[in-house]
């Protein structure tokens, strides 16, 4: 009896790889820490369809999608997304770098002690009470000229608009009218330096960014960063929020400058726990999408307002290491979770 070869076994197929769309929250050198989630990140097999940022969050975002694109279109024909990956950590690492070059003659400076000590809190070295006379006092429509910001000249080195529009990612970065008082979303077909600035205007340190004849603050205020236009962009895709105001405060402060701190982190993270609320309360896949979250809180509880202004090379990187760190724990527990359900846990959800 002739006896017929085994079959061939069948090849599994590989399993999707994870499906992200990215929310990056602002804080100004605090975004350092964001730079480091994503770094890590980054070195996963993801697909990314979209970002969206508010502030630092929205430069992130946008060096994120240029290195993506730069990636891509280095990595041959139809592109590589091992390519996109490694373009995009390549040129969050340059802008960072360059953020503190041109913030080395910055007031607020760690001592030789917060350096070797790792000791990050500066809301009481001596530039940060000056900074803060000078809030009290002085606005920027005294001091500065029209169009002015420290880091107008940087970005027009760096922002490309057209590698943007080239990543094939869904972007959004927020601004506030302060007009209106409403929230103005620009997207991968809009945004330039000028909407970069908007988005990153505080009121107290700098003159308001006109665009279209409207004048616009921070887009912190309002949406810190864009949660729901991202999921309508991105459907089918999971949501996961980079958060690096913390987002709980274990003890009540009590001095003037841990107050102040934590109004801010209260603030300027109203906008996101409402978003996150909402979208929680609709479910993921019953019109809502799965939610992640990444938050600092472990990492960044104990630094003080100023720190957010404070661009020392040193702090950066420590801040980097925290966002790895943080990222790290988040992909062996919560990575598998993509695609199947949300993971987002935090008592100010609650």
């Amino acid at each position: 009896m002739l006896e017929l070869p085994a079959p061939e076994p069948l090849l599994a197929l590989p399993p999707p790889r994870p499906t992200l769309a990215l929310a990056l929250q602002g804080g100004g050198a605090h975004g350092a820490f964001t730079w480091g989630v994503l770094d890590r990140l980054l070195e996963e097999d993801i697909r990314l369809v979209g970002v969206s940022g508010a502030s630092a969050g929205a430069m992130n975002a946008v060096m994120l999608a240029q290195g993506w694109a730069r990636g891509r279109i280095g990595g041959g024909p139809g592109g590589s997304c091992e390519g996109a990956r490694e373009g995009a950590r390549a040129e969050l690492a340059n802008f960072w770098e360059r953020v503190s070059a041109a913030g080395r003659l910055g007031p607020i400076r760690p001592s030789l002690a917060d350096r070797l000590l790792g000791r990050w809190n500066v809301d009481h070295a001596p530039g940060s009470h000056l900074v803060d006379w000078a809030r009290r006092w002085i606005t920027p429509y005294q001091t500065q000229s029209a169009g002015f910001h420290p880091l107008r000249g940087l970005l027009a080195e760096l922002v490309e608009p057209e590698l943007i529009r080239q990543a094939g990612l869904r972007l959004f970065v927020s601004a506030t009218n302060v007009q209106t008082g409403a929230l103005r979303l620009f997207d991968e077909e809009e945004v330039g330096v000028d909407q970069l600035l908007a988005s990153a205007c505080l009121p107290h340190l700098f003159r308001a960014v006109r665009i279209d004849g409207q004048d616009y603050w921070d887009g912190g205020y309002l949406a810190n960063p864009p949660l729901s236009p991202l999921a309508e962009a991105c459907p089918g895709a999971d949501l996961l929020v980079v958060a690096i105001n913390p987002l709980t405060c274990p003890v009540t402060p009590e001095d003037p400058a841990g107050i102040a701190a934590r109004l801010n982190q209260i603030t300027f993270n109203a906008a996101l726990l409402q978003e996150m609320r909402s979208l929680s309360a609709r479910g993921g896949g019953n019109g809502g999408p799965r939610l992640h979250l990444i938050d600092a809180d472990e990492h960044l509880q104990d630094l003080g307002l100023y720190s957010k202004l404070m661009t020392d090379w040193s702090f950066l990187n420590w801040l980097r290491d925290a966002g790895r760190e943080a990222a790290g724990h988040w992909v062996a527990d919560n990575l598998p979770a993509v695609g199947k359900e949300s993971s987002a846990r935090s008592p100010a959800l609650v």
